[in-house]
């Protein structure tokens, strides 16, 4: 199952859900089912996340 550290990653850079979706540029809901697990990005989105967080996708996203 792939999992995601944004929410871990998104208190390192105190922001909130709102601040934190439009700085990655997606609606606030799109985020939202992202770090609770819903549902995950794109392949693309997630290399988009990890270019704005300047960091390698596997710091984002892992299997489990």
């Amino acid at each position: 199952m792939l999992r995601n550290r944004l929410k871990s990653i998104r208190y390192r850079h105190e922001m909130n859900q709102v601040e934190f979706a439009t700085f990655l540029g997606v609606a606030k809901g799109t985020y939202n089912t992202w770090e609770r697990e819903r549902r995950q990005p794109s392949l693309s989105m997630a290399l988009v996340i990890a270019d704005k967080l300047r960091c390698d996708v596997k710091e984002i996203f892992y299997l489990e």
